[in-house]
Parts: structure tokens; C-alpha cells; sequence
């Protein structure tokens, strides 16, 4: 495999350190619901990790790459949902090989200041 063309549902093989440094800001494991529209339906699936920059979602039908859609979440101890529009940057599809859960990661496109400041003391608060 080309490293520098991975296929679309696989991430290439890294070490940990080579995967924080590509991933840029540090994941906090956590799951919380999420709701979340597709062309066709409205969706609740549930989280796997969360950034500041984005959160991978676990589910049996990631949506294409590339997708943008809207979502909505709740930050434990959080008194209101977290609304924002994602991207779909990555996928894995179910019955990919190998240690990843199916889902999607996504980047946040929007968050407001008010979002982003819940979400910074959250990742400081847990240390990630």
C-alpha cells in the first residue's frame, strides 16, 4: 500500500507517537450520544474520543468521505447540546481488518467560542 494514498475505509499502520503528531490535538476516550442527520434519516450513534478539532464516531453506517452534516451532543455535566456542522475526514467500514471499530472521524467546521471553551475545559479537566 502507498502510504501517501491509503484506501479510503483504512488508516495506515503508525506507532502511537507518529499517530498524536498526525492527529494533531490529543483525544479525550469518551462516550457520549450524539444525534446527527443523514440524507435520509436522523441518527443517535455514540462517540469513541473527542478533540477539539473533532470526535470519531462509532457506527455500522459511516457516511461517506467528505460528507458534511450537523450534529448534536452533550458534554458530560454539560447544561446544553453542543451544535455544529462536521466533516467526514476518515473512515472504517465494518468487517475492515484489523484493531479499529467501525465509524467515522470527523472534524468540527464550526464551534462557537461558548462550545469550544466547554470543550478546551473539559480536555484540560480529564488532562488530555
Amino acid at each position: 500500500m502507498n502510504r501517501s494514498n491509503p484506501a479510503p475505509n483504512a488508516r495506515p499502520n503508525t506507532t502511537e507517537a507518529e499517530s498524536d503528531e498526525r492527529r494533531g490535538p490529543r483525544r479525550l476516550p469518551l462516550e457520549v450520544q450524539i444525534e446527527y442527520e443523514s440524507t435520509e434519516d436522523f441518527l443517535t450513534d455514540y462517540t469513541a474520543n473527542l478533540s477539539l478539532g473533532g470526535m470519531f464516531i462509532r457506527t455500522d453506517n459511516p457516511l461517506e468521505l467528505d460528507t458534511r452534516f450537523r450534529l448534536s451532543f452533550r458534554l458530560p455535566e454539560g447544561d446544553r447540546n453542543i451544535d455544529t456542522v462536521a466533516v467526514v475526514r476518515w473512515r472504517v467500514a465494518p468487517g475492515t481488518n484489523g484493531p479499529m471499530t467501525p465509524g467515522m472521524g470527523v472534524r468540527f467546521e464550526t464551534l462557537s467560542p461558548g462550545d469550544r471553551r466547554a470543550v478546551e475545559k473539559l480536555l484540560l479537566a480529564w488532562g488530555a
